[in-house]
């Protein structure tokens, strides 16, 4: 029979990264957020689900019980004999619990919420140590695990332990207030200043380094602050420059609309960096626009249109100097499980629709629309980059573009590279938790 009593006393310990996966490791020395008189309620509902309901007024109080059920709870118990303390790798899989395991016997201990489990794991093979298969396996779960990053709602649990915080949408305006000018020193060399990179590139999907040495690598430099760099078919980084028979409209002098890179590949860049080496030409503005703003405007000023761009396929491709790729993706997708929203718009790669005839018109309409909004000019930032001067922007958010420019009276030379998304998640989250952690 289970035990729904408390004991008086709690730590636990900072974890690295918010993750199942992270080194949850306890110690009595830590400062507990709860005194011995204000503890969680904890209560096991029909042997399947452990309620927890923290006091008013402390760290992980919410206005409604956390709810953990108890195959989750065994299958990610936090122990070394459940997970690598070096790799911090699972050592079993979710099939080898036992669809009735019980809960013998449950109690808070000052590491945090014990729980000894009636079974063991099932199919343990010759290789494993036998006592996994045997009843009465002791988990504890520090506070900071099962109320914090996976206390509340599934989407609480999202946003705390993956860090997925609701960007700022912008227009010119807003853009010209929050626009961060962040020198580059600072940012090679603080994790202050590689933070406020990494945080505003969250919040906005864009910011700019000024002070960069007008060196060709200095471009891959700053992107492996953040991360390893994308090597693509245009090589490991690139040159912007106009030159004779380009084999891409960005190596043009012409006008080079709102657009995002590589659509036409299965998994785009996440980030892209531009550094200004040379710029002495009339014209050759940049121009950004916020692509999760023309959504929003989208969808609450025309929401069947909006509907349409979400299920509708669009045809991306590259097919020249030896290449041939070719992706179909909605204009618009949205991740519920990821939290997560991007747009897919590149009218310079766009390939003829592979659509049925009576579906054509109505695509059009609604992509006449959205670039509506991604076109008005109190929607775009606009900036001419000077020598020394590096964008960095997300490129699955922030479309891009560049006026003409006149190559016969100056130069314009700007050196590119990417960075996947993946790795600016990966240091955005580590950051922000060496942060928390009072790292620095």
């Amino acid at each position: 029979m289970a035990t729904g009593i408390l004991d008086n006393s709690r730590t636990t310990s900072i974890a690295g990264a918010r993750s199942i996966h992270t080194s949850y490791t306890t110690s009595s020395s830590a400062t507990a957020p709860f005194t011995t008189e204000s503890l969680p309620t904890v209560n096991l509902k029909d042997n399947t689900t452990i309620e927890i309901q923290s006091p008013t007024g402390s760290k992980y109080h919410r206005s409604h019980p956390t709810n953990l059920n108890t195959l989750w709870l065994r299958d990610n118990c936090p122990c070394p004999e459940c997970i690598h303390p070096s790799t911090r790798q699972k050592l079993h899989a979710s099939t080898q619990v036992p669809l009735d395991i019980g809960v013998t016997s449950y109690k808070g201990t000052p590491e945090g919420l014990e729980v000894v489990w009636s079974k063991g794991l099932e199919d343990v093979g010759d290789w494993e140590a036998p006592e996994k298969s045997q009843p009465g396996h002791k988990s504890v779960y520090p506070w900071e695990m099962v109320l914090g990053s996976y206390g509340g709602t599934p989407t609480e649990h999202r946003a705390e332990s993956r860090m997925n915080h609701a960007p700022i949408l912008w227009d010119a305006e807003l853009m010209k207030s929050k626009v961060l000018w962040l020198d580059y020193n600072e940012y090679m060399n603080t994790p202050e200043g590689l933070l406020k990179g990494l945080k505003h590139l969250q919040d906005y999907g864009l910011f700019f380094l000024e002070g960069v040495p007008t060196e060709d690598q200095e471009v891959a430099n700053a992107a492996e602050r953040i991360g390893h760099l994308r090597h693509t078919f245009y090589g490991r980084t690139w040159d912007v420059k106009s030159v004779p028979d380009a084999k891409n409209v960005a190596y043009t002098n012409l006008n080079l609309g709102l657009h995002m890179d590589l659509l036409y590949m299965e998994a785009p860049p996440g980030l892209q960096l531009l550094h200004s080496l040379e710029n002495s030409v009339p014209g050759g503005t940049s121009i950004f626009m916020d692509s999760f703003k023309a959504v929003s405007l989208l969808k609450e000023n025309h929401p069947a249109d909006y509907e349409i761009l979400l299920k509708t396929p669009t045809t991306f491709h590259y097919k020249n100097d030896a290449h041939h790729l070719h992706y179909n993706r909605p204009t618009i997708v949205l991740d519920p499980l990821n939290d997560a929203l991007t747009v897919n718009y590149a009218p310079p790669f766009q390939g003829p629709l592979e659509l049925p005839a009576e579906e054509v018109s109505a695509f059009y309409g609604a992509l006449k629309k959205f670039a509506g909004y991604i076109e008005r000019e109190d929607l775009q930032f606009r900036h001419t980059m000077r020598p020394g001067q590096c964008m960095v922007f997300a490129n699955r958010r922030v479309l891009h573009a560049r006026t003409a420019f006149d190559p016969t009276k100056g130069k314009r030379h700007l050196k590119g590279c990417y960075v996947d998304l993946d790795m600016f998640k990966d240091r955005y989250r580590t950051t922000v938790q060496a942060k928390a952690e009072g790292l620095f």
